[in-house]
Protein backbone atom coordinates (compact mmCIF):
# COMPACT_ATOMS: atom_id res chain seq x y z
CA UNK A 1 0.00 0.00 0.00
CA UNK A 2 2.89 2.27 1.42
CA UNK A 3 4.76 1.61 -2.23
CA UNK A 4 1.55 2.19 -4.24
CA UNK A 5 1.28 5.91 -2.84
CA UNK A 6 4.73 6.61 -3.37
CA UNK A 7 4.78 5.60 -6.56
CA UNK A 8 1.20 7.67 -7.10
CA UNK A 9 3.50 10.31 -5.43
CA UNK A 10 6.03 9.83 -8.16
CA UNK A 11 4.17 10.20 -11.29
CA UNK A 12 2.43 13.33 -9.32
CA UNK A 13 5.96 14.92 -9.23
CA UNK A 14 6.68 13.91 -12.72
CA UNK A 15 3.66 15.17 -13.48
CA UNK A 16 3.95 18.65 -12.24
CA UNK A 17 7.37 18.78 -13.71
CA UNK A 18 5.63 18.67 -16.97
CA UNK A 19 4.20 22.10 -16.40
CA UNK A 20 6.51 23.64 -13.82
CA UNK A 21 9.94 22.21 -15.05
CA UNK A 22 11.36 25.65 -14.14
CA UNK A 23 11.96 24.44 -10.46
CA UNK A 24 14.49 21.57 -11.65
CA UNK A 25 16.90 24.48 -12.69
CA UNK A 26 19.05 26.16 -9.92
CA UNK A 27 20.37 29.70 -11.75
CA UNK A 28 24.37 29.88 -10.70
CA UNK A 29 25.42 33.69 -12.91
CA UNK A 30 24.95 35.63 -15.78
CA UNK A 31 27.39 34.37 -18.06
CA UNK A 32 26.46 36.32 -21.46
CA UNK A 33 24.18 39.10 -22.23
CA UNK A 34 23.49 40.67 -25.76
CA UNK A 35 20.78 42.16 -27.74
CA UNK A 36 18.36 38.70 -27.48
CA UNK A 37 18.38 38.23 -23.95
CA UNK A 38 20.38 36.69 -21.87
CA UNK A 39 22.16 33.27 -20.68
CA UNK A 40 22.16 31.95 -16.92
CA UNK A 41 24.16 28.88 -16.17
CA UNK A 42 22.77 26.45 -13.92
CA UNK A 43 22.77 22.89 -12.37
CA UNK A 44 20.15 20.80 -13.49
CA UNK A 45 18.65 19.33 -9.88
CA UNK A 46 17.42 16.10 -11.75
CA UNK A 47 20.84 14.92 -12.89
CA UNK A 48 23.47 17.38 -11.23
CA UNK A 49 25.07 18.45 -14.34
CA UNK A 50 25.73 22.15 -15.67
CA UNK A 51 23.48 23.59 -18.15
CA UNK A 52 23.12 27.23 -19.96
CA UNK A 53 19.91 28.69 -19.99
CA UNK A 54 19.36 30.87 -22.36
CA UNK A 55 16.56 33.56 -22.29
CA UNK A 56 15.68 34.66 -25.65
CA UNK A 57 13.06 37.70 -25.07
CA UNK A 58 10.16 39.55 -27.43
CA UNK A 59 11.17 36.92 -30.41
CA UNK A 60 8.04 38.21 -31.86
CA UNK A 61 9.01 41.78 -32.17
CA UNK A 62 10.18 41.08 -35.93
CA UNK A 63 8.83 38.07 -37.58
CA UNK A 64 12.24 37.42 -39.56
CA UNK A 65 13.74 36.45 -36.28
CA UNK A 66 10.86 34.52 -35.27
CA UNK A 67 11.39 32.71 -38.15
CA UNK A 68 15.70 32.20 -37.69
CA UNK A 69 14.69 30.77 -34.34
CA UNK A 70 12.04 28.62 -35.23
CA UNK A 71 14.74 26.98 -37.92
CA UNK A 72 17.38 26.66 -35.85
CA UNK A 73 14.84 25.33 -32.78
CA UNK A 74 13.40 22.54 -35.28
CA UNK A 75 16.90 22.00 -36.89
CA UNK A 76 18.86 21.39 -33.88
CA UNK A 77 15.50 19.00 -32.38
CA UNK A 78 16.02 17.04 -36.05
CA UNK A 79 20.24 17.09 -36.24
CA UNK A 80 20.84 14.46 -32.68
CA UNK A 81 24.13 13.72 -33.31
CA UNK A 82 27.21 13.63 -31.04
CA UNK A 83 29.05 16.02 -32.90
CA UNK A 84 26.19 18.81 -32.95
CA UNK A 85 25.16 20.74 -29.91
CA UNK A 86 22.28 19.79 -28.18
CA UNK A 87 19.31 21.87 -26.83
CA UNK A 88 18.26 19.51 -23.27
CA UNK A 89 14.91 21.14 -22.67
CA UNK A 90 12.57 24.32 -24.08
CA UNK A 91 10.43 25.60 -20.71
CA UNK A 92 6.50 25.44 -21.06
CA UNK A 93 5.45 28.88 -20.89
CA UNK A 94 2.57 30.16 -18.72
CA UNK A 95 0.52 30.62 -21.84
CA UNK A 96 0.33 29.27 -25.67
CA UNK A 97 -1.45 32.35 -26.87
CA UNK A 98 0.48 35.43 -25.41
CA UNK A 99 3.92 34.01 -24.65
CA UNK A 100 6.77 36.45 -25.60
CA UNK A 101 9.86 35.26 -24.23
CA UNK A 102 11.35 31.38 -24.56
CA UNK A 103 13.71 29.86 -22.31
CA UNK A 104 15.78 27.26 -23.73
CA UNK A 105 17.89 24.84 -22.02
CA UNK A 106 21.47 23.58 -23.82
CA UNK A 107 24.50 21.35 -23.00
CA UNK A 108 27.37 23.38 -21.88
CA UNK A 109 30.98 23.60 -23.30
CA UNK A 110 33.94 25.78 -21.98
CA UNK A 111 35.04 27.61 -24.88
CA UNK A 112 35.13 27.14 -28.58
CA UNK A 113 37.73 26.39 -31.08
CA UNK A 114 38.77 29.71 -31.84
CA UNK A 115 40.14 30.49 -28.35
CA UNK A 116 41.54 27.26 -28.29
CA UNK A 117 43.70 27.96 -31.80
CA UNK A 118 44.65 31.56 -29.88
CA UNK A 119 45.79 30.04 -26.31
CA UNK A 120 47.85 26.39 -28.05
CA UNK A 121 50.55 27.06 -30.37
CA UNK A 122 51.75 23.95 -29.53
CA UNK A 123 48.97 21.48 -30.98
CA UNK A 124 49.96 18.30 -32.10
CA UNK A 125 49.40 16.45 -34.92
CA UNK A 126 47.29 14.00 -33.01
CA UNK A 127 45.15 16.92 -32.03
CA UNK A 128 44.87 18.19 -35.82
CA UNK A 129 43.41 14.90 -36.64
CA UNK A 130 40.77 14.66 -33.85
CA UNK A 131 39.37 18.04 -34.50
CA UNK A 132 39.39 17.15 -38.16
CA UNK A 133 37.68 14.31 -38.13
CA UNK A 134 34.69 15.11 -35.77
CA UNK A 135 34.26 18.24 -38.14
CA UNK A 136 33.82 15.96 -41.00
CA UNK A 137 31.98 13.42 -38.96
CA UNK A 138 29.08 16.76 -38.17
CA UNK A 139 29.29 17.06 -41.94
CA UNK A 140 28.23 14.01 -43.16
CA UNK A 141 25.54 13.73 -40.92
CA UNK A 142 24.10 17.12 -41.73
CA UNK A 143 24.44 16.71 -45.61
CA UNK A 144 23.31 13.47 -45.42
CA UNK A 145 19.94 15.34 -43.90
CA UNK A 146 20.37 17.71 -46.86
CA UNK A 147 21.25 20.78 -44.46
CA UNK A 148 24.11 23.46 -45.26
CA UNK A 149 25.25 24.89 -41.88
CA UNK A 150 26.24 28.02 -44.17
CA UNK A 151 28.30 29.76 -40.82
CA UNK A 152 31.30 27.52 -40.46
CA UNK A 153 33.95 29.38 -38.63
CA UNK A 154 35.97 28.74 -35.75
CA UNK A 155 33.86 30.91 -33.42
CA UNK A 156 31.34 28.09 -34.22
CA UNK A 157 32.87 24.94 -32.97
CA UNK A 158 32.35 24.24 -29.71
CA UNK A 159 35.07 22.84 -27.48
CA UNK A 160 36.41 21.27 -24.34
CA UNK A 161 39.77 20.39 -22.55
CA UNK A 162 39.18 16.57 -23.44
CA UNK A 163 39.18 17.94 -27.15
CA UNK A 164 35.51 16.92 -27.97
CA UNK A 165 34.01 19.58 -30.57
CA UNK A 166 30.63 20.20 -31.62
CA UNK A 167 29.45 22.23 -34.15
CA UNK A 168 27.03 24.97 -33.14
CA UNK A 169 24.84 28.38 -34.67
CA UNK A 170 22.35 27.39 -36.90
CA UNK A 171 20.68 30.31 -37.84
CA UNK A 172 21.75 30.92 -41.37
CA UNK A 173 21.50 27.01 -41.89
CA UNK A 174 18.99 25.80 -44.31
CA UNK A 175 17.27 22.68 -45.73
CA UNK A 176 18.18 22.05 -49.81
CA UNK A 177 14.95 20.89 -51.29
CA UNK A 178 15.37 19.36 -54.82
CA UNK A 179 12.54 21.98 -55.99
CA UNK A 180 13.51 25.01 -53.85
CA UNK A 181 14.62 27.98 -56.17
CA UNK A 182 18.28 28.69 -55.85
CA UNK A 183 17.76 32.66 -55.61
CA UNK A 184 15.03 32.54 -52.18
CA UNK A 185 17.39 30.01 -50.97
CA UNK A 186 20.49 32.28 -51.02
CA UNK A 187 19.33 35.83 -50.61
CA UNK A 188 20.09 35.98 -47.00
CA UNK A 189 23.59 34.66 -47.17
CA UNK A 190 25.54 36.87 -44.85
CA UNK A 191 27.85 34.44 -43.56
CA UNK A 192 31.87 35.35 -42.20
CA UNK A 193 33.63 36.38 -45.70
CA UNK A 194 36.87 34.65 -44.38
CA UNK A 195 35.11 31.03 -44.49
CA UNK A 196 33.49 31.55 -47.34
CA UNK A 197 33.71 29.41 -50.29
CA UNK A 198 34.75 30.86 -53.83
CA UNK A 199 31.38 29.95 -55.57
CA UNK A 200 29.91 32.59 -52.82
CA UNK A 201 32.15 35.44 -53.11
CA UNK A 202 30.62 35.89 -56.78
CA UNK A 203 27.31 33.92 -57.18
CA UNK A 204 29.69 32.07 -59.37
CA UNK A 205 27.33 28.76 -59.91
CA UNK A 206 23.43 28.42 -60.52
CA UNK A 207 22.98 25.70 -57.81
CA UNK A 208 25.24 25.13 -54.78
CA UNK A 209 25.74 22.16 -52.91
CA UNK A 210 27.43 20.99 -49.55
CA UNK A 211 31.07 21.76 -50.78
CA UNK A 212 30.49 25.58 -49.54
CA UNK A 213 30.50 23.79 -46.15
CA UNK A 214 33.24 21.40 -47.14
CA UNK A 215 35.71 24.81 -47.75
CA UNK A 216 34.83 26.33 -44.81
CA UNK A 217 35.89 23.26 -43.19
CA UNK A 218 39.48 23.41 -45.10
CA UNK A 219 39.78 27.15 -44.10
CA UNK A 220 39.00 26.42 -40.09
CA UNK A 221 41.65 23.21 -40.34
CA UNK A 222 44.59 25.50 -42.02
CA UNK A 223 43.34 28.00 -39.09
CA UNK A 224 44.17 25.12 -36.56
CA UNK A 225 47.43 24.49 -38.47
CA UNK A 226 49.02 27.51 -38.16
CA UNK A 227 47.25 29.53 -35.79
CA UNK A 228 45.70 32.13 -38.40
CA UNK A 229 43.13 33.11 -40.19
CA UNK A 230 43.79 31.42 -44.24
CA UNK A 231 42.11 33.81 -46.16
CA UNK A 232 41.27 37.31 -44.24
CA UNK A 233 39.85 39.24 -46.80
CA UNK A 234 38.70 42.70 -46.29
CA UNK A 235 36.13 42.87 -49.54
CA UNK A 236 35.01 40.26 -51.27
CA UNK A 237 37.39 41.19 -53.92
CA UNK A 238 40.63 40.96 -51.95
CA UNK A 239 38.76 37.59 -50.75
CA UNK A 240 39.47 36.08 -54.11
CA UNK A 241 42.94 37.77 -54.81
CA UNK A 242 43.96 35.76 -51.40
CA UNK A 243 42.16 32.58 -52.41
CA UNK A 244 44.13 32.46 -56.51
CA UNK A 245 47.18 33.71 -54.48
CA UNK A 246 47.09 30.07 -52.88
CA UNK A 247 45.25 28.29 -55.34
CA UNK A 248 46.50 29.78 -58.04
CA UNK A 249 43.91 31.54 -61.06
CA UNK A 250 41.40 28.57 -62.04
CA UNK A 251 41.51 27.02 -65.34
CA UNK A 252 39.18 28.70 -67.90
CA UNK A 253 36.74 25.73 -68.20
CA UNK A 254 35.67 26.83 -64.13
CA UNK A 255 35.98 30.40 -64.88
CA UNK A 256 33.27 29.76 -67.88
CA UNK A 257 30.58 28.25 -65.22
CA UNK A 258 30.75 31.53 -63.70
CA UNK A 259 27.33 32.81 -63.75
CA UNK A 260 27.58 36.51 -62.13
CA UNK A 261 29.41 38.35 -64.89
CA UNK A 262 31.22 40.84 -63.16
CA UNK A 263 33.13 38.10 -61.02
CA UNK A 264 33.16 35.77 -64.24
CA UNK A 265 34.85 39.33 -65.76
CA UNK A 266 37.46 39.98 -62.74
CA UNK A 267 38.80 36.27 -63.23
CA UNK A 268 39.97 36.41 -66.74
CA UNK A 269 41.12 39.72 -66.74
CA UNK A 270 43.58 38.55 -63.45
CA UNK A 271 47.09 38.25 -63.83
CA UNK A 272 48.00 34.49 -64.44
CA UNK A 273 48.68 33.28 -60.80
CA UNK A 274 50.78 30.21 -59.99
CA UNK A 275 49.62 28.25 -57.16
CA UNK A 276 51.88 27.92 -54.34
CA UNK A 277 52.69 24.71 -52.86
CA UNK A 278 50.99 23.56 -49.62
CA UNK A 279 54.18 22.35 -48.15
CA UNK A 280 55.74 25.72 -48.83
CA UNK A 281 52.66 27.15 -47.03
CA UNK A 282 52.42 24.93 -43.67
CA UNK A 283 56.00 23.81 -43.62
CA UNK A 284 55.71 22.00 -40.24
CA UNK A 285 52.27 20.71 -41.28
CA UNK A 286 52.01 16.61 -41.78
CA UNK A 287 52.10 15.69 -45.68
CA UNK A 288 49.16 13.50 -45.34
CA UNK A 289 47.25 16.54 -43.86
CA UNK A 290 48.41 18.78 -46.54
CA UNK A 291 46.98 16.70 -49.21
CA UNK A 292 43.73 16.36 -47.44
CA UNK A 293 43.63 20.11 -46.63
CA UNK A 294 44.41 20.28 -50.96
CA UNK A 295 41.15 18.59 -51.71
CA UNK A 296 38.80 20.40 -49.50
CA UNK A 297 39.95 23.82 -50.40
CA UNK A 298 39.80 22.90 -54.45
CA UNK A 299 38.21 26.28 -56.05
CA UNK A 300 36.01 24.12 -58.12
CA UNK A 301 33.25 22.85 -55.92
CA UNK A 302 33.04 19.78 -57.49
CA UNK A 303 36.28 18.86 -57.29
CA UNK A 304 36.31 18.95 -53.45
CA UNK A 305 35.11 15.40 -51.47
CA UNK A 306 32.30 14.77 -49.78
CA UNK A 307 32.42 14.69 -46.20
CA UNK A 308 32.29 11.23 -46.22
CA UNK A 309 35.06 11.14 -48.73
CA UNK A 310 36.82 12.95 -46.69
CA UNK A 311 36.56 10.78 -43.59
CA UNK A 312 38.28 7.86 -45.48
CA UNK A 313 41.31 10.19 -46.40
CA UNK A 314 44.53 7.92 -45.43
CA UNK A 315 45.07 11.04 -42.80
CA UNK A 316 42.68 9.50 -40.85
CA UNK A 317 44.01 5.89 -41.34
CA UNK A 318 43.33 3.49 -37.93
CA UNK A 319 41.21 6.17 -36.42
CA UNK A 320 38.09 4.66 -37.16
CA UNK A 321 36.00 3.37 -39.71
CA UNK A 322 34.29 5.67 -41.77
CA UNK A 323 31.22 3.02 -43.16
CA UNK A 324 30.12 3.11 -39.16
CA UNK A 325 29.51 6.79 -38.93
CA UNK A 326 26.07 7.80 -39.08
CA UNK A 327 24.12 9.03 -41.11
CA UNK A 328 20.67 10.98 -41.58
CA UNK A 329 17.53 10.48 -43.07
CA UNK A 330 16.83 13.46 -45.12
CA UNK A 331 14.68 15.99 -43.37
CA UNK A 332 11.01 15.88 -44.64
CA UNK A 333 9.73 18.91 -46.82
CA UNK A 334 6.57 19.02 -44.11
CA UNK A 335 9.18 20.40 -41.21
CA UNK A 336 9.35 23.21 -43.27
CA UNK A 337 6.68 23.60 -45.05
CA UNK A 338 6.46 27.43 -43.17
CA UNK A 339 9.51 28.59 -45.26
CA UNK A 340 7.56 28.18 -48.38
CA UNK A 341 3.99 30.18 -47.61
CA UNK A 342 3.56 33.63 -46.15
CA UNK A 343 3.10 32.72 -42.64
CA UNK A 344 2.12 35.44 -39.40
CA UNK A 345 3.19 35.99 -36.23
CA UNK A 346 0.35 33.60 -34.57
CA UNK A 347 1.73 31.45 -37.31
CA UNK A 348 4.81 31.14 -36.11
CA UNK A 349 4.20 30.88 -32.49
CA UNK A 350 2.13 28.18 -32.76
CA UNK A 351 4.98 26.41 -34.34
CA UNK A 352 7.68 27.31 -32.04
CA UNK A 353 4.44 26.47 -29.47
CA UNK A 354 4.58 23.28 -31.17
CA UNK A 355 8.57 22.79 -30.82
CA UNK A 356 8.63 23.08 -27.26
CA UNK A 357 5.88 20.25 -26.67
CA UNK A 358 8.57 18.13 -28.10
CA UNK A 359 10.27 18.58 -24.81
CA UNK A 360 6.83 17.98 -23.09
CA UNK A 361 5.51 14.69 -24.24
CA UNK A 362 2.61 14.35 -21.96
CA UNK A 363 1.56 17.52 -23.01
CA UNK A 364 2.38 16.88 -26.69
CA UNK A 365 0.31 14.21 -26.36
CA UNK A 366 -2.87 16.37 -25.37
CA UNK A 367 -1.96 18.68 -27.70
CA UNK A 368 -2.36 16.00 -31.30
CA UNK A 369 -5.12 14.27 -29.34
CA UNK A 370 -6.78 18.31 -29.74
CA UNK A 371 -7.51 17.90 -25.43
CA UNK A 372 -5.20 20.89 -24.64
CA UNK A 373 -6.21 24.30 -23.44
CA UNK A 374 -4.54 27.58 -24.33
CA UNK A 375 -3.72 28.11 -20.42
CA UNK A 376 -2.54 25.43 -18.38
CA UNK A 377 -4.08 24.30 -14.91
CA UNK A 378 -0.60 24.24 -13.38
CA UNK A 379 2.10 27.14 -13.47
CA UNK A 380 5.15 26.99 -15.35
CA UNK A 381 7.31 28.11 -13.09
CA UNK A 382 8.71 30.46 -16.11
CA UNK A 383 7.39 33.87 -13.59
CA UNK A 384 9.65 32.64 -10.92
CA UNK A 385 12.41 32.18 -13.60
CA UNK A 386 11.76 35.35 -15.29
CA UNK A 387 12.08 37.24 -11.95
CA UNK A 388 15.58 35.18 -11.17
CA UNK A 389 16.59 36.56 -14.81
CA UNK A 390 15.90 40.05 -14.19
CA UNK A 391 17.64 40.11 -10.80
CA UNK A 392 20.54 38.57 -12.27
CA UNK A 393 20.62 40.40 -15.28
CA UNK A 394 20.31 43.74 -13.50
CA UNK A 395 23.53 42.49 -11.20
CA UNK A 396 25.25 41.53 -14.41
CA UNK A 397 28.67 42.65 -14.18
CA UNK A 398 29.27 43.50 -10.43
CA UNK A 399 30.54 40.11 -10.01
CA UNK A 400 31.17 36.85 -11.89
CA UNK A 401 33.22 36.10 -15.45
CA UNK A 402 33.54 38.61 -17.36
CA UNK A 403 32.35 37.83 -21.54
CA UNK A 404 34.47 38.81 -24.11
CA UNK A 405 32.12 41.76 -26.28
CA UNK A 406 32.54 39.48 -29.45
CA UNK A 407 30.93 36.58 -27.96
CA UNK A 408 27.39 37.45 -28.63
CA UNK A 409 26.77 34.60 -31.17
CA UNK A 410 27.33 31.31 -29.60
CA UNK A 411 25.43 27.91 -28.91
CA UNK A 412 26.26 26.13 -25.14
CA UNK A 413 27.63 22.60 -24.77
CA UNK A 414 27.81 20.78 -21.89
CA UNK A 415 31.46 21.04 -19.32
CA UNK A 416 32.47 17.29 -19.76
CA UNK A 417 33.00 14.36 -22.63
CA UNK A 418 32.51 11.28 -21.74
CA UNK A 419 34.01 8.49 -23.60
CA UNK A 420 30.23 7.40 -24.82
CA UNK A 421 29.56 10.41 -26.47
CA UNK A 422 26.05 10.67 -25.15
CA UNK A 423 26.56 9.57 -21.12
CA UNK A 424 24.07 6.56 -19.88
CA UNK A 425 22.91 9.17 -17.15
CA UNK A 426 22.07 11.87 -19.32
CA UNK A 427 20.77 9.92 -22.64
CA UNK A 428 18.00 11.05 -23.97
CA UNK A 429 14.68 9.38 -24.69
CA UNK A 430 14.64 8.48 -28.54
CA UNK A 431 11.30 8.75 -30.50
CA UNK A 432 12.30 6.30 -32.54
CA UNK A 433 14.71 3.21 -33.45
CA UNK A 434 16.60 4.71 -36.15
CA UNK A 435 17.72 7.43 -34.06
CA UNK A 436 18.68 5.38 -31.19
CA UNK A 437 20.79 2.98 -33.34
CA UNK A 438 22.55 5.94 -34.53
CA UNK A 439 23.38 6.89 -31.09
CA UNK A 440 24.43 3.24 -30.26
CA UNK A 441 26.79 3.37 -33.42
CA UNK A 442 28.31 6.78 -32.69
CA UNK A 443 28.37 5.75 -28.78
CA UNK A 444 30.86 2.77 -29.90
CA UNK A 445 32.48 4.72 -32.77
CA UNK A 446 33.80 7.58 -30.73
CA UNK A 447 34.95 4.36 -28.53
CA UNK A 448 36.51 2.71 -31.61
CA UNK A 449 38.53 6.73 -32.50
CA UNK A 450 39.69 5.98 -28.99
CA UNK A 451 40.92 2.72 -28.36
CA UNK A 452 41.87 1.97 -32.10
CA UNK A 453 44.23 5.18 -31.66
CA UNK A 454 46.11 3.61 -29.03
CA UNK A 455 47.33 5.51 -25.86
CA UNK A 456 49.67 7.25 -28.52
CA UNK A 457 46.46 9.13 -29.25
CA UNK A 458 45.83 9.70 -25.28
CA UNK A 459 48.92 10.33 -24.16
CA UNK A 460 50.38 12.30 -27.28
CA UNK A 461 47.09 14.32 -26.84
CA UNK A 462 47.15 17.01 -23.99
CA UNK A 463 44.33 18.58 -23.62
CA UNK A 464 44.31 21.86 -25.30
CA UNK A 465 44.09 24.88 -22.65
CA UNK A 466 41.31 27.06 -21.99
CA UNK A 467 42.18 30.73 -22.17
CA UNK A 468 43.32 31.81 -18.59
CA UNK A 469 40.82 33.96 -16.43
CA UNK A 470 37.64 32.72 -18.87
CA UNK A 471 35.04 30.33 -17.21
CA UNK A 472 32.69 30.65 -19.58
CA UNK A 473 33.31 31.10 -23.32
CA UNK A 474 29.79 30.33 -25.32
CA UNK A 475 28.71 30.67 -28.83
CA UNK A 476 24.95 31.04 -28.30
CA UNK A 477 22.65 30.44 -31.33
CA UNK A 478 19.54 32.21 -32.36
CA UNK A 479 21.92 35.01 -31.14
Amino acid sequence: MQQDQLKKDMKEVEFFTEYGDANRYKILEVVGKGSYGVVCSAIDTHTGGKVAIKKIHDIFEHISDAIRILREVKLLRLLRHPDIVEIKRIMLPPSKREFKDIYVVFELMESDLHQVIKANDDLTREHHQFFLYQMLRAMKYMHTANVYHRDLKPKNILANANCKLKVCDFGLARVAFSDAPTTTFWTDYVATRWYRAPELCGSFFSKYTPAIDIWSIGCIFAEVLTGKPLFPGKSVVHQLDLITDLLGTPPPETIAGVRNDKARKYLMEMRKKSPVPFEQKFPNADPLALRLLQRLLAFDPKDRPTAQEALADPFFKGLAKVEREPSCQPISRLEFEFERRRVTKDDVRELIYREILEYHPQLLKDYMNGTEGTHFLYPSAIDQFRKHFAYLEENHGKSGPVIPPERKHVSLPRSTVHSSTIPPSTQPSFTSYENKHMAEEASKVTRSVESNSGSQLRSSRPPPRVPAGINYIFNVMLA
